[in-house]
């Protein structure tokens, strides 16, 4: 664990990615209305993360030194028939992970920003300047986890999430909430379960093809189908 001189320092090692505390602002509550199906449970990994770089945000009024990009994880244990990625982003400051330790998690089927967000990722993280890019797609990822599913607007000068610490990131992030503003597209929510040092990050994953949505969508037709039965 990495503590800055205010004890409140989130940072990387060896063995930490991030290191969090309790917070008035987790982000499960705040992705609650954004649900709409869960889909099983399954277990996660986090191999490294790449591409980023170190940063550092302020969340909620507190500096926090940062490793700001993309999550490369092993998933086991995945629902039969739904393919996911092997890459995944933070939209939790208030918890921390280890490398290379299992972690639980629910699986949801979601739709809001974040989707819209996630949908951009091939196109974006391509080319040049990749580390800078994963920190910016990052530091978007948290605007909208913090301020936008609060009801606040596009602004990393103000509210609970605020990034000023490079320019270049900044302008990435930037760009990316222009481009996603009033937008909405289906997303994977990855709740993490358990407690204490065991319960890792909520994270959010795309959709990597449509027929994983087709195949999603036709069995919540299924089972509305059933449900309507019964009644």
């Amino acid at each position: 664990m990495l503590k800055g001189t205010m004890g409140k320092w989130i940072g990387l090692s060896g063995l930490t990615v991030l290191i969090g505390w309790s917070s008035a602002y987790a982000s499960d509550p705040q992705f609650n209305a954004e649900k709409i199906a869960f889909l099983g449970t399954l277990t996660l990994r986090i191999n490294a993360v790449s591409p980023g770089t170190s940063t550092q945000i302020l969340y909620n009024g507190n500096p926090m030194n940062v490793l700001a990009g993309q999550y490369q994880v092993t998933i086991t244990g995945a629902p039969t028939g739904i393919t996911l990625t092997n890459f995944a982003f933070c939209v939790d400051l208030d918890h921390w992970m280890r490398l290379n330790r299992d972690y639980t998690y629910e699986l949801w089927w979601a739709k809001g920003r974040a989707g819209a967000l996630l949908a951009q990722h091939d196109s974006f993280l391509t080319g040049s300047n990749l580390n800078h890019k994963g920190a910016g797609f990052q530091v978007a990822m948290w605007e909208i986890a913090y301020d936008h599913t609060l009801g606040n607007g596009d602004n990393l000068n103000g509210n609970v999430f605020k990034y000023s610490a490079n320019t270049t990131i900044r302008n990435y992030a930037n760009s990316l909430l222009v481009s996603t503003a009033g937008q909405t597209a289906p997303y994977f929510y990855l709740r993490a379960v358990g407690s204490g040092s065991r319960r890792g990050q909520d994270l959010v994953m795309p959709v990597p093809e449509p027929r994983t949505l087709i195949a999603l969508g036709t069995g919540l037709v299924g089972l509305l189908a059933r449900c309507r039965r019964k009644i």
